[in-house]
């Protein structure tokens, strides 16, 4: 997989802070109403990510948003209820690349293989993702606990679509009909940790560091310690650079 050079879409996040959003040529342009609107919300989704990423959420204004997307403060109003409506836009945009990412590389796996290789390559390419786009790090990882409860309930609902990467572990456990439950969930906020510390601090592009580690957590509730030890160490810690549509 390779990383996307600068740009955006409806699928992923623009990868530079400084990428302007693209405007519509001035004069007749002979676009319909609905393509007006959609360029309109996607340059200020765009604006927001931009924003977000090299300031914080706290620090974006709406004047920012609509001064980098080239629109009056009525239309984003048309569009978006408030500022944290438009970022919660712009997370899911960052999210839809990101669980794509993740899906796609699990999906691409022989079907006969095992259930650690296939969390490997989800896992790994995940960390791959967010270590080759630091727009998303910031915005998806960082940024959405500072947005606003509606904001962190969408994070919620996102982190929940890898429950069934890691619910698959009952059917490689001996003992998988006695684990609890809520072990996806807790596997699940201990990875969102480690991409935390990491996204926060300007670090994302170490994870491959921490591949082994989160391989380890992601196993032991479901093989036991030395099955999941095997695991971690026969897991790269080189991730795969993951461009922003998932390509």
């Amino acid at each position: 997989m390779t990383a996307k050079g600068p740009g955006t879409g409806r699928d992923g996040a623009s990868d530079r802070a400084d990428a302007a959003p693209r405007r519509l040529p001035g004069g007749r342009h002979g676009l319909s109403r609905e393509a007006v609107r959609d360029s309109q919300r996607d340059r200020m989704v765009e604006a927001m990510i931009d924003s977000v990423s090299s300031r914080s959420y706290a620090e974006t204004t709406v004047a920012d948003v609509i001064g980098k997307a080239g629109v009056s403060r009525a239309t984003f109003y048309e569009h978006f209820r408030d500022k944290e409506d438009c970022f919660i836009a712009a997370y899911q945009t960052v999210m839809q690349g990101m669980l794509g990412a993740v899906a796609g590389a699990f999906a691409s796996v022989e079907p006969d293989s095992s259930w650690v290789e296939k969390l490997r390559v989800a896992v790994g390419s995940l960390f791959g993702f967010i270590g080759s786009n630091p727009v998303a790090a910031r915005v998806g990882i960082v940024e959405a606990f500072g947005a606003g409860s509606e904001a962190r309930n969408h994070y919620q609902e996102s982190v929940s679509a890898f429950f069934p990467f890691l619910d698959e572990g009952r059917q490689a456990s001996s003992e998988g009909d006695r684990i609890p439950p809520e072990t996806a969930r807790l596997v699940v906020g201990g990875i969102s940790a480690i991409l935390y510390k990491r996204a926060s601090e300007g670090e994302a592009d170490r994870l491959g560091e921490d591949l082994p580690a989160a391989i380890y957590l992601a196993t032991v509730p479901y093989l036991g310690h030395e099955s999941a030890l095997e695991a971690m160490r026969q897991t790269d810690p080189i991730l795969p650079t993951v461009g922003v549509g998932g390509s």
